[in-house]
Protein backbone atom coordinates (compact mmCIF):
# COMPACT_ATOMS: atom_id res chain seq x y z
CA UNK A 1 0.00 0.00 0.00
CA UNK A 2 1.77 3.14 -0.72
CA UNK A 3 0.96 5.93 2.12
CA UNK A 4 0.67 9.47 0.62
CA UNK A 5 2.11 12.54 1.75
CA UNK A 6 1.01 14.98 3.47
CA UNK A 7 0.58 17.46 0.84
CA UNK A 8 -0.92 14.88 -1.25
CA UNK A 9 -3.77 14.39 1.08
CA UNK A 10 -4.42 17.99 0.63
CA UNK A 11 -4.73 18.12 -2.46
CA UNK A 12 -7.03 15.08 -2.73
CA UNK A 13 -9.50 17.26 0.05
CA UNK A 14 -9.18 20.33 -2.00
CA UNK A 15 -9.78 17.97 -5.26
CA UNK A 16 -12.94 16.72 -3.71
CA UNK A 17 -14.30 20.10 -2.39
CA UNK A 18 -14.08 21.38 -5.83
CA UNK A 19 -16.25 19.08 -6.90
CA UNK A 20 -18.41 17.95 -4.15
CA UNK A 21 -20.77 20.62 -2.10
CA UNK A 22 -20.97 19.00 0.99
CA UNK A 23 -16.96 18.45 1.37
CA UNK A 24 -16.89 22.13 0.84
CA UNK A 25 -19.24 22.93 3.53
CA UNK A 26 -17.24 20.75 5.97
CA UNK A 27 -14.16 22.81 4.56
CA UNK A 28 -15.78 26.10 4.93
CA UNK A 29 -17.53 25.87 7.35
CA UNK A 30 -14.52 27.32 9.93
CA UNK A 31 -14.69 30.62 7.12
CA UNK A 32 -18.13 31.33 7.61
CA UNK A 33 -18.81 30.34 11.66
CA UNK A 34 -15.65 30.33 13.27
CA UNK A 35 -15.76 28.70 16.87
CA UNK A 36 -18.55 26.49 16.07
CA UNK A 37 -18.52 22.90 15.31
CA UNK A 38 -20.78 21.66 12.12
CA UNK A 39 -23.08 18.63 13.50
CA UNK A 40 -22.25 16.19 10.46
CA UNK A 41 -26.45 15.37 9.75
CA UNK A 42 -27.88 13.44 6.70
CA UNK A 43 -30.13 16.42 6.15
CA UNK A 44 -27.04 18.55 5.22
CA UNK A 45 -25.77 15.85 2.69
CA UNK A 46 -29.35 15.70 1.06
CA UNK A 47 -29.46 19.00 0.81
CA UNK A 48 -25.87 19.91 -0.38
CA UNK A 49 -26.70 17.13 -2.92
CA UNK A 50 -29.96 18.93 -4.07
CA UNK A 51 -28.11 22.07 -4.51
CA UNK A 52 -25.08 20.58 -6.29
CA UNK A 53 -26.95 19.02 -9.23
CA UNK A 54 -28.64 22.82 -9.49
CA UNK A 55 -24.91 23.59 -9.65
CA UNK A 56 -24.15 21.35 -12.09
CA UNK A 57 -27.40 21.56 -14.50
CA UNK A 58 -28.82 18.62 -13.69
CA UNK A 59 -31.71 20.23 -12.00
CA UNK A 60 -33.23 23.80 -13.40
CA UNK A 61 -35.98 24.63 -10.62
CA UNK A 62 -35.48 23.30 -7.24
CA UNK A 63 -37.03 24.22 -3.78
CA UNK A 64 -36.20 23.10 -0.70
CA UNK A 65 -38.52 23.60 2.73
CA UNK A 66 -37.01 23.72 6.12
CA UNK A 67 -36.73 25.04 9.36
CA UNK A 68 -35.16 28.04 10.45
CA UNK A 69 -31.37 27.17 11.40
CA UNK A 70 -30.63 24.33 9.42
CA UNK A 71 -27.73 26.22 7.67
CA UNK A 72 -30.39 27.01 4.48
CA UNK A 73 -29.19 30.00 3.79
CA UNK A 74 -25.68 29.08 4.19
CA UNK A 75 -25.89 26.49 2.33
CA UNK A 76 -28.12 28.12 -0.64
CA UNK A 77 -26.79 32.14 -0.48
CA UNK A 78 -23.44 32.11 0.27
CA UNK A 79 -21.91 28.50 -0.31
CA UNK A 80 -23.53 27.90 -3.71
CA UNK A 81 -22.81 31.04 -5.23
CA UNK A 82 -19.17 30.67 -3.91
CA UNK A 83 -19.12 26.78 -5.70
CA UNK A 84 -20.70 28.20 -8.64
CA UNK A 85 -18.38 31.07 -9.32
CA UNK A 86 -15.36 28.71 -8.44
CA UNK A 87 -15.64 26.64 -10.93
CA UNK A 88 -17.10 29.09 -13.77
CA UNK A 89 -15.83 32.68 -12.59
CA UNK A 90 -18.33 33.88 -15.93
CA UNK A 91 -21.84 33.30 -14.20
CA UNK A 92 -23.81 35.91 -12.84
CA UNK A 93 -25.95 34.90 -9.65
CA UNK A 94 -28.85 36.97 -8.02
CA UNK A 95 -29.30 36.02 -4.26
CA UNK A 96 -32.98 37.57 -3.20
CA UNK A 97 -34.40 37.98 0.10
CA UNK A 98 -36.93 39.64 2.03
CA UNK A 99 -35.02 42.12 3.97
CA UNK A 100 -32.16 44.56 2.98
CA UNK A 101 -30.24 43.70 6.22
CA UNK A 102 -30.38 40.05 5.67
CA UNK A 103 -29.34 40.18 1.82
CA UNK A 104 -26.47 42.50 3.39
CA UNK A 105 -25.48 39.58 6.13
CA UNK A 106 -25.53 37.17 3.39
CA UNK A 107 -23.26 39.30 0.99
CA UNK A 108 -20.78 39.75 3.77
CA UNK A 109 -20.56 35.85 4.27
CA UNK A 110 -19.90 35.28 0.80
CA UNK A 111 -17.29 38.27 0.45
CA UNK A 112 -15.35 36.63 3.71
CA UNK A 113 -15.30 32.81 2.30
CA UNK A 114 -14.10 34.12 -1.44
CA UNK A 115 -11.65 36.20 0.00
CA UNK A 116 -10.18 33.44 2.46
CA UNK A 117 -6.92 31.99 2.25
CA UNK A 118 -8.88 28.72 1.84
CA UNK A 119 -11.10 29.30 -0.94
CA UNK A 120 -8.35 31.35 -2.80
CA UNK A 121 -6.25 27.94 -2.48
CA UNK A 122 -9.53 26.13 -4.06
CA UNK A 123 -9.96 27.96 -6.62
CA UNK A 124 -7.29 30.50 -7.82
CA UNK A 125 -9.18 31.41 -11.18
CA UNK A 126 -12.13 33.01 -9.02
CA UNK A 127 -11.02 36.45 -8.06
CA UNK A 128 -13.20 39.82 -7.11
CA UNK A 129 -12.64 42.85 -9.16
CA UNK A 130 -11.58 45.46 -6.82
CA UNK A 131 -13.65 48.35 -8.91
CA UNK A 132 -16.56 46.27 -8.42
CA UNK A 133 -16.70 44.85 -4.85
CA UNK A 134 -19.97 46.49 -3.26
CA UNK A 135 -21.96 44.18 -0.98
CA UNK A 136 -24.94 44.52 -3.26
CA UNK A 137 -22.79 43.70 -6.35
CA UNK A 138 -19.78 41.83 -5.72
CA UNK A 139 -18.21 41.59 -9.68
CA UNK A 140 -15.60 38.56 -10.61
CA UNK A 141 -12.31 39.63 -12.65
CA UNK A 142 -14.20 37.26 -15.43
CA UNK A 143 -17.04 39.38 -15.62
CA UNK A 144 -19.25 37.03 -13.71
CA UNK A 145 -20.52 37.75 -10.05
CA UNK A 146 -22.98 37.56 -7.31
CA UNK A 147 -26.07 40.36 -6.77
CA UNK A 148 -27.99 40.75 -3.73
CA UNK A 149 -31.15 42.49 -3.47
CA UNK A 150 -34.34 42.81 -1.41
CA UNK A 151 -37.73 42.30 -2.21
CA UNK A 152 -39.05 45.14 -4.80
CA UNK A 153 -35.56 45.49 -5.56
CA UNK A 154 -34.27 46.36 -8.89
CA UNK A 155 -32.57 43.76 -10.74
CA UNK A 156 -32.73 45.90 -14.47
CA UNK A 157 -30.04 45.00 -16.74
CA UNK A 158 -28.48 42.65 -14.73
CA UNK A 159 -28.92 38.96 -16.40
CA UNK A 160 -28.53 36.26 -14.32
CA UNK A 161 -27.90 31.91 -15.02
CA UNK A 162 -28.84 31.48 -11.32
CA UNK A 163 -31.43 33.17 -8.98
CA UNK A 164 -31.69 32.22 -5.10
CA UNK A 165 -34.28 33.36 -3.44
CA UNK A 166 -33.91 32.84 0.00
CA UNK A 167 -37.38 33.53 2.21
CA UNK A 168 -38.57 35.68 0.19
CA UNK A 169 -41.43 37.11 2.68
CA UNK A 170 -41.04 38.33 6.00
CA UNK A 171 -43.45 36.08 8.80
CA UNK A 172 -45.47 38.95 10.14
CA UNK A 173 -46.81 39.94 7.19
CA UNK A 174 -48.06 36.52 5.31
CA UNK A 175 -51.19 37.03 6.47
CA UNK A 176 -52.51 39.37 4.30
CA UNK A 177 -53.59 38.63 0.75
CA UNK A 178 -52.07 41.42 -0.97
CA UNK A 179 -48.46 40.62 0.53
CA UNK A 180 -48.50 37.42 -0.97
CA UNK A 181 -49.80 38.55 -4.14
CA UNK A 182 -47.02 41.23 -4.30
CA UNK A 183 -44.27 38.33 -3.73
CA UNK A 184 -46.24 36.41 -6.39
CA UNK A 185 -46.20 39.52 -9.08
CA UNK A 186 -42.15 40.39 -7.70
CA UNK A 187 -41.32 36.85 -9.28
CA UNK A 188 -43.47 36.76 -12.14
CA UNK A 189 -42.96 39.86 -13.57
CA UNK A 190 -39.31 40.95 -12.23
CA UNK A 191 -37.38 37.86 -11.31
CA UNK A 192 -38.16 35.54 -13.41
CA UNK A 193 -37.46 37.77 -16.61
CA UNK A 194 -33.63 38.38 -15.22
CA UNK A 195 -32.59 34.97 -16.50
CA UNK A 196 -30.61 35.01 -19.61
CA UNK A 197 -31.71 32.06 -20.94
CA UNK A 198 -34.60 30.14 -19.60
CA UNK A 199 -34.05 26.95 -21.07
CA UNK A 200 -31.19 26.06 -18.67
CA UNK A 201 -30.87 29.04 -16.50
CA UNK A 202 -31.58 28.28 -12.90
CA UNK A 203 -33.88 29.05 -9.85
CA UNK A 204 -33.19 27.99 -6.34
CA UNK A 205 -35.83 28.87 -3.61
CA UNK A 206 -34.88 28.27 0.12
CA UNK A 207 -37.59 28.88 2.19
CA UNK A 208 -39.99 27.61 5.64
CA UNK A 209 -43.75 27.25 5.00
CA UNK A 210 -45.34 30.52 6.72
CA UNK A 211 -48.98 30.11 5.21
CA UNK A 212 -50.98 27.44 3.12
CA UNK A 213 -50.84 30.06 0.14
CA UNK A 214 -47.24 31.00 0.79
CA UNK A 215 -44.67 31.69 -1.85
CA UNK A 216 -43.63 28.18 -1.58
CA UNK A 217 -47.13 26.97 -2.29
CA UNK A 218 -46.99 29.37 -5.47
CA UNK A 219 -44.18 27.76 -6.66
CA UNK A 220 -45.43 24.30 -6.17
CA UNK A 221 -48.38 24.86 -8.19
CA UNK A 222 -46.26 25.77 -11.33
CA UNK A 223 -45.18 21.76 -11.17
CA UNK A 224 -41.97 22.81 -12.52
CA UNK A 225 -39.64 22.47 -9.36
CA UNK A 226 -38.05 19.57 -7.69
CA UNK A 227 -39.34 19.90 -3.96
CA UNK A 228 -36.65 18.79 -1.23
CA UNK A 229 -39.10 18.67 1.90
CA UNK A 230 -37.36 18.47 5.15
CA UNK A 231 -39.68 18.35 8.21
CA UNK A 232 -38.28 18.13 11.56
CA UNK A 233 -39.94 15.21 12.60
CA UNK A 234 -40.76 12.56 9.73
CA UNK A 235 -44.17 12.13 9.30
CA UNK A 236 -43.47 9.61 6.51
CA UNK A 237 -41.24 6.79 5.30
CA UNK A 238 -38.87 8.54 2.61
CA UNK A 239 -35.81 7.66 1.19
CA UNK A 240 -33.92 10.76 0.17
CA UNK A 241 -30.42 10.82 -2.02
CA UNK A 242 -27.01 11.18 -0.88
CA UNK A 243 -23.95 11.16 -3.07
CA UNK A 244 -22.61 8.08 -4.30
CA UNK A 245 -25.97 6.49 -5.01
CA UNK A 246 -26.69 6.22 -1.39
CA UNK A 247 -29.89 7.26 0.24
CA UNK A 248 -30.93 9.02 3.74
CA UNK A 249 -33.90 7.20 5.28
CA UNK A 250 -36.54 8.55 7.43
CA UNK A 251 -38.99 7.33 9.08
CA UNK A 252 -42.10 8.39 10.77
CA UNK A 253 -41.21 9.92 13.92
CA UNK A 254 -37.44 10.53 13.16
CA UNK A 255 -36.06 14.18 14.33
CA UNK A 256 -34.25 15.72 11.49
CA UNK A 257 -31.55 16.79 13.36
CA UNK A 258 -31.40 15.22 17.18
CA UNK A 259 -27.99 16.81 17.87
CA UNK A 260 -29.42 20.17 18.12
CA UNK A 261 -32.74 20.02 18.18
CA UNK A 262 -34.02 16.36 19.56
CA UNK A 263 -37.64 15.31 20.10
CA UNK A 264 -37.94 17.00 24.13
CA UNK A 265 -36.86 20.50 22.16
CA UNK A 266 -38.93 20.56 19.60
CA UNK A 267 -41.80 19.98 22.27
CA UNK A 268 -40.99 22.79 23.66
CA UNK A 269 -40.65 24.82 20.94
CA UNK A 270 -43.86 23.67 20.06
CA UNK A 271 -45.66 24.89 23.22
CA UNK A 272 -43.56 28.26 22.89
CA UNK A 273 -44.91 28.92 19.18
CA UNK A 274 -48.21 27.26 19.10
CA UNK A 275 -49.39 24.34 16.82
CA UNK A 276 -50.19 25.99 13.73
CA UNK A 277 -46.88 27.97 13.49
CA UNK A 278 -44.54 25.02 14.53
CA UNK A 279 -46.68 22.68 11.48
CA UNK A 280 -45.38 25.82 9.16
CA UNK A 281 -42.34 26.51 10.31
CA UNK A 282 -40.80 23.14 11.44
CA UNK A 283 -43.33 20.33 9.69
CA UNK A 284 -43.99 22.72 6.13
CA UNK A 285 -47.10 21.98 6.68
CA UNK A 286 -48.70 25.49 7.40
CA UNK A 287 -51.80 24.28 8.78
CA UNK A 288 -52.36 22.75 12.54
CA UNK A 289 -52.19 19.14 10.83
CA UNK A 290 -55.49 17.72 11.75
CA UNK A 291 -58.66 19.73 10.21
CA UNK A 292 -61.79 19.12 12.45
CA UNK A 293 -62.78 16.11 10.27
CA UNK A 294 -59.62 14.18 9.62
CA UNK A 295 -56.46 13.61 10.93
CA UNK A 296 -53.18 11.84 9.59
CA UNK A 297 -54.29 8.67 11.97
CA UNK A 298 -57.38 8.96 9.87
CA UNK A 299 -56.13 7.42 6.59
CA UNK A 300 -55.60 3.37 6.06
CA UNK A 301 -51.95 4.03 3.78
CA UNK A 302 -50.01 1.22 2.14
CA UNK A 303 -46.60 1.37 0.94
CA UNK A 304 -46.94 0.78 -2.45
CA UNK A 305 -50.22 -0.57 -4.46
CA UNK A 306 -50.66 -4.20 -4.99
CA UNK A 307 -50.41 -5.84 -8.99
CA UNK A 308 -52.21 -3.83 -11.25
CA UNK A 309 -54.59 -7.52 -12.20
CA UNK A 310 -55.58 -8.15 -8.42
CA UNK A 311 -58.25 -4.94 -9.25
CA UNK A 312 -61.55 -6.17 -10.46
CA UNK A 313 -62.80 -2.99 -11.20
CA UNK A 314 -62.10 0.51 -11.74
CA UNK A 315 -64.17 3.95 -11.73
CA UNK A 316 -62.88 7.45 -12.39
CA UNK A 317 -64.32 10.60 -10.90
CA UNK A 318 -63.62 14.00 -12.09
CA UNK A 319 -63.77 16.98 -10.90
CA UNK A 320 -63.68 19.59 -13.86
CA UNK A 321 -62.92 23.45 -13.36
CA UNK A 322 -65.09 25.88 -15.28
CA UNK A 323 -61.69 28.02 -16.33
CA UNK A 324 -58.10 27.54 -17.42
CA UNK A 325 -55.81 30.20 -16.15
CA UNK A 326 -53.21 30.41 -13.43
CA UNK A 327 -55.08 30.83 -10.41
CA UNK A 328 -58.00 28.81 -11.34
CA UNK A 329 -59.26 25.97 -9.82
CA UNK A 330 -58.02 22.67 -11.29
CA UNK A 331 -59.22 19.79 -12.91
CA UNK A 332 -58.82 16.48 -11.03
CA UNK A 333 -59.27 13.09 -11.85
CA UNK A 334 -59.10 10.13 -9.57
CA UNK A 335 -59.31 6.18 -10.34
CA UNK A 336 -60.36 3.80 -8.06
CA UNK A 337 -59.60 0.34 -7.90
CA UNK A 338 -61.81 -2.37 -5.69
CA UNK A 339 -59.54 -5.39 -4.63
CA UNK A 340 -61.93 -8.39 -4.24
CA UNK A 341 -59.82 -9.94 -1.86
CA UNK A 342 -59.72 -7.27 0.78
CA UNK A 343 -63.30 -6.02 -0.44
CA UNK A 344 -61.81 -2.51 -0.12
CA UNK A 345 -61.00 -0.01 -2.99
CA UNK A 346 -57.54 1.90 -3.45
CA UNK A 347 -56.32 5.06 -4.48
CA UNK A 348 -54.78 4.25 -8.13
CA UNK A 349 -53.79 7.18 -9.61
CA UNK A 350 -54.46 11.29 -9.09
CA UNK A 351 -54.11 13.53 -12.60
CA UNK A 352 -54.78 17.19 -11.70
CA UNK A 353 -53.87 20.01 -14.38
CA UNK A 354 -55.11 23.43 -15.66
CA UNK A 355 -56.78 21.94 -18.71
CA UNK A 356 -58.95 23.78 -21.07
CA UNK A 357 -62.11 22.44 -22.85
CA UNK A 358 -59.84 20.28 -25.81
CA UNK A 359 -57.26 19.35 -23.36
CA UNK A 360 -59.61 18.26 -20.65
CA UNK A 361 -61.35 16.20 -22.83
CA UNK A 362 -58.23 14.07 -24.82
CA UNK A 363 -57.42 13.31 -21.30
CA UNK A 364 -60.28 11.90 -19.13
CA UNK A 365 -59.78 10.07 -22.74
CA UNK A 366 -56.40 9.08 -22.33
CA UNK A 367 -56.59 7.90 -18.83
CA UNK A 368 -59.67 5.69 -19.17
CA UNK A 369 -57.86 3.99 -21.80
CA UNK A 370 -54.40 3.77 -19.20
CA UNK A 371 -56.66 2.17 -16.30
CA UNK A 372 -59.37 0.61 -18.06
CA UNK A 373 -61.85 1.90 -16.10
CA UNK A 374 -65.42 0.71 -16.61
CA UNK A 375 -67.14 3.80 -15.27
CA UNK A 376 -66.42 7.51 -15.42
CA UNK A 377 -68.07 9.85 -12.81
CA UNK A 378 -67.99 13.49 -14.40
CA UNK A 379 -70.01 16.68 -12.20
CA UNK A 380 -72.79 17.71 -14.37
CA UNK A 381 -72.32 21.58 -14.13
CA UNK A 382 -70.30 23.84 -16.35
CA UNK A 383 -67.85 21.83 -18.49
CA UNK A 384 -69.03 18.30 -17.30
CA UNK A 385 -72.04 18.85 -19.28
CA UNK A 386 -70.67 19.58 -22.34
CA UNK A 387 -67.91 16.54 -22.27
CA UNK A 388 -70.43 14.47 -20.98
CA UNK A 389 -72.58 15.24 -24.38
CA UNK A 390 -69.74 14.30 -26.56
CA UNK A 391 -68.52 11.16 -24.62
CA UNK A 392 -72.20 9.29 -24.29
CA UNK A 393 -72.30 9.48 -28.48
CA UNK A 394 -69.02 7.31 -27.94
CA UNK A 395 -69.56 5.15 -25.35
CA UNK A 396 -72.61 3.68 -24.24
CA UNK A 397 -73.14 3.28 -20.23
CA UNK A 398 -69.71 3.89 -18.82
CA UNK A 399 -69.70 7.88 -18.40
CA UNK A 400 -72.13 8.57 -15.71
CA UNK A 401 -73.59 12.52 -14.67
CA UNK A 402 -73.24 13.58 -10.84
CA UNK A 403 -75.46 15.90 -10.15
CA UNK A 404 -74.65 18.15 -7.41
CA UNK A 405 -77.09 19.92 -5.01
CA UNK A 406 -75.66 20.97 -1.51
CA UNK A 407 -72.32 22.76 -0.69
CA UNK A 408 -69.09 20.73 -0.98
CA UNK A 409 -68.86 20.59 2.93
CA UNK A 410 -72.36 19.19 3.32
CA UNK A 411 -71.10 16.59 0.62
CA UNK A 412 -67.89 16.11 2.54
CA UNK A 413 -68.61 15.36 5.99
CA UNK A 414 -70.76 12.21 5.60
CA UNK A 415 -68.00 10.49 4.14
CA UNK A 416 -65.41 10.86 6.51
CA UNK A 417 -66.56 7.68 8.25
CA UNK A 418 -65.83 5.96 5.27
CA UNK A 419 -62.65 7.24 4.97
CA UNK A 420 -61.76 6.39 8.68
CA UNK A 421 -63.18 2.87 8.56
CA UNK A 422 -60.39 1.72 6.07
CA UNK A 423 -62.35 1.21 2.86
CA UNK A 424 -59.92 3.26 1.09
CA UNK A 425 -56.46 2.35 0.90
CA UNK A 426 -54.20 4.95 -0.15
CA UNK A 427 -50.64 4.46 -1.54
CA UNK A 428 -48.03 7.14 0.06
CA UNK A 429 -44.59 6.34 -2.99
CA UNK A 430 -46.64 8.20 -5.65
CA UNK A 431 -45.44 11.47 -6.49
CA UNK A 432 -49.51 13.27 -6.39
CA UNK A 433 -49.70 11.79 -2.61
CA UNK A 434 -48.32 14.89 -0.35
CA UNK A 435 -50.71 16.89 -2.32
CA UNK A 436 -53.45 15.07 -1.93
CA UNK A 437 -53.24 14.58 2.17
CA UNK A 438 -52.23 18.20 2.55
CA UNK A 439 -55.69 19.02 0.79
CA UNK A 440 -57.73 16.35 2.06
CA UNK A 441 -56.59 16.99 6.11
CA UNK A 442 -57.02 21.08 5.60
CA UNK A 443 -60.63 20.76 4.34
CA UNK A 444 -62.32 23.05 4.21
CA UNK A 445 -59.56 25.62 4.83
CA UNK A 446 -57.04 24.65 1.83
CA UNK A 447 -56.26 27.04 -0.38
CA UNK A 448 -58.06 24.26 -3.42
CA UNK A 449 -59.98 21.69 -2.72
CA UNK A 450 -60.72 20.10 -6.62
CA UNK A 451 -59.27 16.48 -5.22
CA UNK A 452 -61.25 16.89 -2.37
CA UNK A 453 -64.37 16.94 -4.67
CA UNK A 454 -63.47 14.37 -6.84
CA UNK A 455 -62.89 11.96 -3.69
CA UNK A 456 -66.35 13.51 -2.43
CA UNK A 457 -68.29 12.60 -5.75
CA UNK A 458 -66.39 8.91 -5.90
CA UNK A 459 -67.55 8.23 -2.49
CA UNK A 460 -71.26 9.74 -2.97
CA UNK A 461 -71.96 7.28 -5.95
CA UNK A 462 -70.05 4.12 -4.53
CA UNK A 463 -72.77 4.68 -1.24
CA UNK A 464 -75.81 4.66 -3.14
CA UNK A 465 -74.79 2.05 -5.93
CA UNK A 466 -71.59 -0.01 -4.75
CA UNK A 467 -73.68 -3.08 -4.66
CA UNK A 468 -75.81 -2.93 -8.02
CA UNK A 469 -72.25 -1.60 -9.24
CA UNK A 470 -70.11 -4.61 -8.43
CA UNK A 471 -72.66 -7.27 -8.99
CA UNK A 472 -73.61 -5.58 -12.72
CA UNK A 473 -71.47 -7.34 -15.38
CA UNK A 474 -69.04 -4.45 -17.12
CA UNK A 475 -69.48 -5.87 -20.76
CA UNK A 476 -73.32 -6.84 -21.14
CA UNK A 477 -74.32 -4.76 -18.23
CA UNK A 478 -76.91 -7.52 -16.95
CA UNK A 479 -76.69 -8.16 -13.35
CA UNK A 480 -74.79 -11.73 -11.94
CA UNK A 481 -77.00 -11.91 -9.02
CA UNK A 482 -73.77 -12.62 -6.85
CA UNK A 483 -74.10 -9.58 -4.54
CA UNK A 484 -76.86 -8.78 -2.09
CA UNK A 485 -77.73 -5.73 0.38
CA UNK A 486 -77.13 -7.41 4.11
CA UNK A 487 -80.59 -7.72 5.69
CA UNK A 488 -80.15 -6.33 9.55
CA UNK A 489 -80.85 -9.62 11.98
CA UNK A 490 -84.85 -10.27 12.84
CA UNK A 491 -84.03 -9.28 15.95
CA UNK A 492 -81.89 -5.95 14.80
CA UNK A 493 -85.83 -5.26 12.52
CA UNK A 494 -87.82 -5.77 15.25
CA UNK A 495 -86.56 -3.11 17.77
CA UNK A 496 -88.40 0.25 18.32
CA UNK A 497 -86.90 3.08 19.18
Amino acid sequence: MIALKPESVTEVARAAMRENLYAFLIGAFDVLCPGETLARAPYLEAMCFALQRVATGECSRLMISIAPRHLKSVCGSVLLPAFVLGRDPTQKVVVVSYGKDLAREHAEQFRRLVTSSFYRRLFPQMSLDPRHNRHEHMKTSAGGGRKSVSVGGGVTGFGANLIIIDDLGKPSEMRHDSYRQELRDYFDQTLFSRLNDKRKDRIVSIQQRLHPDDFSAYLLEKETFDHLCLPSIAELPEELRLYNNRVFRRRPGDVLNPEREPQEVLARIKADIGTFAFQAQYQQNPSDGESAFLSMSDLHLVDTLPNEILFTRRVQSWDTAAKDGPRCDYSVGMTFGWHDQEMRWYLLDVIRGRLDYTELKSTIRRWRERWVADKVLIEASAMGNALLQEFRRETNGVFQPINVVHSKLDRFIPHTDWIKSGKLAIPINKPWFDTFRRELLLFPDASYDDQVDALTQFAEYMRRSQIAYLDTDPHSGRRMGQIHRERPRREDRMRFA
